[in-house]
């Protein structure tokens, strides 16, 4: 199997997570449907990469503070001046993080 076939369903949770934020209110959520399948592969990547960065896995708080931080960079021009939206961050971060888990991601 591909990586990319093994990654569809992985991607897909993502999406759905973020739509579910999206439709809550979430205004960082992304607007449209290829915007949260963009967001979804920029939180796969930096979710994937959390050992190699030493980002203890089992701390879930480090794992959702880590992964906002990771969307805030990529979505952000000027990531120090996001101040409240860091929470909206944080929700989407843990629910991508729950999608990821619910999925079996690893």
């Amino acid at each position: 199997m591909s990586k990319q076939a093994k990654d569809d369903p992985v991607l897909t949770a993502l999406v759905a997570s973020l739509t579910c934020a999206f439709h809550g209110g979430s205004p960082v959520a992304g607007q449209s449907l290829d915007r949260r399948r963009e967001l979804a592969v920029a939180a796969l990547r930096r979710i994937r990469s959390f050992r190699r960065r030493g980002v203890p896995i089992n701390d879930r708080s480090h794992c959702v503070r880590d992964l906002a931080r990771g969307l805030v960079d990529y979505l952000e021009e000027e990531a120090d001046l996001v101040g409240p939206l860091l929470k909206d961050y944080q929700f989407i971060a843990s629910g991508l993080l729950d999608a990821y888990q619910m999925v079996g991601g690893a």
